[in-house]
């Protein structure tokens, strides 16, 4: 399984060129220069003489994305705009220099060379690989309870979470280390008396833990969170029913906190209670209500974002519509599944953490705005969205019915084939052009190493497929070989 989930991580590692990631600049510059002002941690990253605080890199590194956001005939072009950048050199200040976490550039600047391109791909396909083992490792520890969340996180992965694993994007260690985290930390939970068991899962709780704080500073609140919804889906509190009336005092403090949050003063900036505004209204034109009636209305939008509506990375790259439409509907028939087969109190403790989830987007998008902060990006709070549904899957009582396993497999196949055919096209002839034929034909770019666009796409859709297969068979036999319970009796009256 490690090996097939690694070709199709591989296959999305190549699928796209430089700086088709949201700013991937800023992060190939921190690996390139690290944090000093006076010196770059590399040979290619030299202080600029002419401009205090900023560094001369490659011009792959220091604008990847540069050319591919040029509109061409109305489109988007091709990544062959990225030649006249190779032997071109451009002084940045787009680097990390005190903020996040150096563990993450650090260990990437051991893949950096005089090749820009070959050190990026050499860094994808370790995080494609470091996830490929990690993750099996997380669900092969107590494999028998984790075959449906396993099938459940290949369904919910694909194609965005997918995408950014097997990137350079440091998102990448935070989704791999909030996987491996939900799962190790509820085996040790439920098998803590099984020292074969948690003691492993305990070691990849830690490293975990170190793999998300390493990556992204809000990592260890995600990390937090989930650890105390599990911890409450385990430990549930006694006499906790499912009724109108716990429902609507939830909604209502929920609904009151939204409101009290996102209108009063923030740290003592201004206060919008009045509808102040923090612009002039000739470049902010809407009033705190406004806003939140528009962030309220978009959250669909949002929530959609994870399976691709908007495209992955940038919106430079737009999907067909039966990516997003095949993974979220697949995503939608497991959950009501879990959920309509769960106990009631963890049905409780799940809508909860919905709803808080949701309330910090509100409250985010809210406050962001007005200070004239960049919109706030789903893809912040896709691990904790994937954590939420691998949680809820594993406290249902029953195992999926296999009408529906078949089902989903074939729409989550389907949606990851033509997602690496749709970034590949994007950039090997650009969405300018629309074609069925071989990607190998009319290429405008590719790497200058490893196998052709149609070899790429061929193994991505082949290795997931084969581990889509490999897991139901597995499920299937683990299901005829489990033990039954004798049959009662027959007592003779």
């Amino acid at each position: 399984m490690a090996l097939l989930l690694f070709m199709t991580l591989a296959a999305w590692a190549m699928s796209s060129a430089l700086g088709s990631t949201p700013d991937e600049d800023f992060i190939l510059t921190s690996i390139w220069c690290g944090t000093s002002d006076s010196i770059g941690a590399t040979p290619y990253c030299q202080p600029d003489p002419n401009k205090a605080g900023s560094m001369i890199v490659p011009g792959l590194v220091a604008e990847p994305e540069r050319c591919l956001h040029v509109s061409v005939t109305g489109n988007w072009g091709s990544a062959a705009c990225q030649e006249g950048l190779r032997n071109e050199v451009f002084s940045t200040a787009r680097y990390d220099k005190c903020c996040y976490p150096k563990t993450y550039p650090d260990v990437m600047r051991n893949f950096v060379s005089a090749d820009v391109e070959k050190s990026v791909v050499q860094m994808r396909l370790f995080n494609s690989l470091l996830a490929a083992l990690t993750i099996i490792f997380a669900f092969s520890i107590n494999l028998r309870s984790f075959y449906d969340a396993h099938l459940t996180w290949l369904i919910v992965v694909t194609p965005g979470t997918a995408y950014f694993i097997g990137s350079v994007h440091n998102s990448s260690w935070t989704l791999i280390g909030t996987t491996c985290f939900v799962v190790a930390f509820m085996s040790v939970l439920k098998n803590r008396k099984v020292p074969k068991i948690w003691i492993p899962a305990s070691l990849l709780v830690l490293f975990a833990v170190w793999l998300t704080s390493s990556s992204r500073s809000e990592g260890k609140y995600t990390l937090i969170f989930l650890a105390a919804i599990i911890l409450v889906s385990e430990f549930p509190p006694k006499h906790l029913k499912l009724r109108k009336k716990n429902l609507f005092i939830v909604g209502l403090t929920l609904a009151i906190a939204i409101f009290v949050f996102q209108r009063a003063t923030w740290w003592g900036r201004v206060n919008i209670f009045t509808d102040q505004r923090f612009m002039p209204e000739k470049e902010f034109p809407h009033t705190a209500n406004e806003l939140l009636l528009n962030n309220f209305l978009r959250l669909p939008d949002f929530f959609l974002a994870f399976f691709g509506t908007f495209g992955l990375g940038f919106p430079q790259l737009s999907l067909g519509s039966i990516v997003w439409l095949f993974s979220f509907q697949s995503t939608l028939l497991l959950m009501v599944f879990a959920i309509r087969k769960s106990h009631k109190s963890h049905q409780i403790i799940f809508a909860f953490a919905f709803l808080l989830m949701i309330f910090a987007i509100l409250y985010l998008s809210q406050t962001g705005l007005y200070e004239l902060v960049n919109e706030i990006s789903p893809r912040y709070f896709l691990p904790i969205f994937i954590g939420l549904i691998i949680i809820a899957t594993n406290n249902k009582k029953y195992r999926y019915p296999n009408s529906l396993v078949m089902t989903v497999a074939l729409m989550s196949t389907i949606s990851n084939s033509v997602a690496i055919r749709d970034s590949i096209r994007r950039y090997v002839t650009g969405q300018d052009v629309y074609s069925i034929k071989s990607l190998n034909r009319g290429r405008e770019w590719w790497w200058q190493f490893g196998p052709q666009p149609e070899t790429v796409w061929l193994i991505g859709t082949l290795a997931f497929a084969a581990l889509w297969a490999l897991l139901i068979y597995d499920r299937n036999k683990d299901e005829v070989d489990a033990p039954k319970s004798p049959a009662p009796e027959l007592v003779s009256l």
